[in-house]
Parts: structure tokens; sequence; C-alpha cells
């Protein structure tokens, strides 16, 4: 099945619940007591709210990574499919989403924008997410969303409004696009406007990479090689690959080592198949990596669990679980 139409199959069409009122400041964070008690701010870079504008990706948590006829054994996504993630769209789900966050101990959540044309269940738009990030200062930071269906003049129009109104990034799907010569990867010269953009403002621009990168497949859009092409034009862009340019891994690292502004965010895929890697290359490039769940796809307590066991020093843990993240959001 193409992703497309997988995609649209697994879309629900649900009734969005109202975003309901949380806690304006963090009163959360989490203690590790392998690690003597010690106490970890959280920023998690990549967390979804159960509503319609995401409702797409929990369904594909439900229907299909939850579903395997055969079992992908991550303790995070592995078994009982948590209630939050079934009541998507459900009057209180919100309020699961920010209770579940405050029992694991995140400070923040970043949550992305996102255009996939056809499919409202998968799309996210700037306005939404400037006035979530407003009303729930310090606790919820957007990347704005990139249509590029359109003409790039009126995209990076919007993307200039986003970043004036307090946006703190971009998410890029160049995979998804539709229109204007479809499916494209990183270095195509027609995004070249957005590059400029997102280096001046000194914010991150954040790529989708993975196993589901794309329209239709996910090789072009995860070709390591283009990104560093964009990186020798735009050697300021602070670019951050969402899934951490999985499945090409090391070719991701290396990206990483020869880009000093290039961070990898590796998420779920960090206890994914091959994840490994990860894990043994945070230390190494502790100023480059940012730490995720990827929820729906992880879960956010069980994730970050399993991370706090990883074989890091107390301080690079501080720069994987918050540090970093804070330094590229700015905040």
């Amino acid at each position: 099945m193409e992703r497309r139409n997988f995609l649209k199959t697994s879309a629900l069409a649900l009734v969005a619940g109202a975003v309901s009122m949380i806690p304006r400041k963090a009163k959360t964070e989490v203690v590790s007591k392998k690690r003597g008690n010690k106490k970890f701010k959280v920023i998690d870079f990549r967390c979804r709210p159960p509503i319609k504008a995401h409702a797409g990706l929990f369904k594909i948590r439900m229907d299909f990574i939850a579903k395997r006829p055969n079992v992908l054994a991550n303790p995070a996504t592995y078994g009982e499919v948590p209630e939050v993630v079934k009541m998507v769209g459900k009057p209180g789900a919100v309020e699961a989403w920010w209770k579940a966050i405050d029992r694991a101990g995140v400070d923040a959540v970043v949550v992305n924008g996102r255009y996939a044309s056809g499919i409202p269940e998968l799309s996210m738009g700037n306005d939404l997410l400037a006035k979530l990030q407003k009303k729930y200062k310090g606790r919820f930071y957007g990347l704005a969303a990139l249509n590029l269906d359109q003409p790039i003049e009126k995209t990076v129009a919007e993307l200039e409004k986003a970043l004036k109104d307090g946006i703190r990034g971009a998410n890029f799907e160049p995979g998804y696009r539709t229109k204007n010569g479809g499916p494209a990867t990183i270095d195509n010269a027609d995004f070249y406007p957005i590059y400029e953009v997102m280096s001046d403002a000194g914010l991150p621009l954040q790529i989708q990479t993975g196993a589901f990168a794309g329209l239709d497949n996910w090789g072009a859009a995860n070709e390591i090689w283009r990104m560093d092409s964009v990186m020798k034009k735009f050697p300021k862009l602070r670019l951050v690959l969402a899934h951490g340019g999985y499945p090409r891994i090391t070719e991701a690292l290396a990206l990483a080592l020869k880009w000093p502004s290039v961070t990898l965010c590796p998420d779920v895929y960090t206890f994914w198949p091959g994840g490994q890697l990860y894990q043994q290359n945070i230390e190494l490039l502790q100023d480059q990596f940012v730490y995720g769940s990827a929820f729906p796809f992880g879960n956010i307590d069980t994730t970050l669990e399993m991370t706090l066991k990883l074989p890091l020093s107390d301080k690079v843990m501080e720069k994987y679980l918050y540090l970093n993240a804070k330094r590229l959001l700015k905040i």
C-alpha cells in the first residue's frame, strides 16, 4: 500500500477535544534513583498532543505498531497501548496528555506543525501552534508547519510570520510535497529561501527522516549526503534530524561530526532496531543530541525511564535531556 493511502486509511475522522487548561509553569522534574536520586529537567523534543491535527499518528500507533504480526519488543511501544493514546480527539484527551507529561517528570514539550495535503488528521497549522505556545508559556514550544504545495514566496511569508509570533523553529517534510514537482529532497533549490530565513533567525529547522519520511517511500528523503550539500551552502543552518536520520545512522553521525550546527533527535528509534548506535554515540557528540519520546509512537514515561538507564555521565544526560534543546530553542 502506498504511504499516502496508508496514512489516509489510518487517519480517524475524529472531532478534536477542546484544549484544556494546564499548569502555566512546569512543576515537574524526573528523579533517577540509579543516579543517587539526581534530579533532571527534561524537554521532550518530539511529543504530539492527542488532537485531531495529529490523529493519523495515533491511529498508526494503535492499528500498525501495536498490531504487528510479530513482536516489536521495545518496552516503550510494546504491550498495552496507554489509555491517552486511545482517547485522541475525545473530551479529556488533552488533560490526560498533560497528566502523563507531569507524571513522567517532563518539564516542557516541543510540538511540530505539519502540512499533509488532503489529510487533516496529519496537518497542524501555525495559528494553533502559536495560540498554544502563548497560552502555555514555558511548557509548550511549537515548530512551524511548512506548506510546500504552494508558491515558495507564500510559504516563506507564513514562516516569517510564525517566527515573529514567537514560534521557536520550523518542521520541514519535503517528502510529503504533492505539487510543484511532487516529493522532493532537502537539496532542492526551491527550498533555499527557507534555509536563508532559518539561518538568519538562528532557530532550528527540523527535517523528517525515518521509516515514514515520504509519501511513497523513505529512501531519497533520508539521503544524508544531500543534507551535507545543503550544509555546505548554509553552514549556519541549525538542522535537526527528527528520528535521527534513521536508518542511515552512521551517515547521520558523520554529518553531525562534520557540522556542529547539526543535531540528532533519534527519539523512538533510540530503542528500535539499530538504535544502539545512537546510544553509543551520545557521549561522543554530547552537544548535538536532543531527547524525544516521539509520542504517541513511544510512551512518554517508559521512554524516559529507559533513557535514564543509558550509560551516560550525569553531565551528558543533563545536556541530552534538557540543555541542548534549551539552547536550540533559545529559551
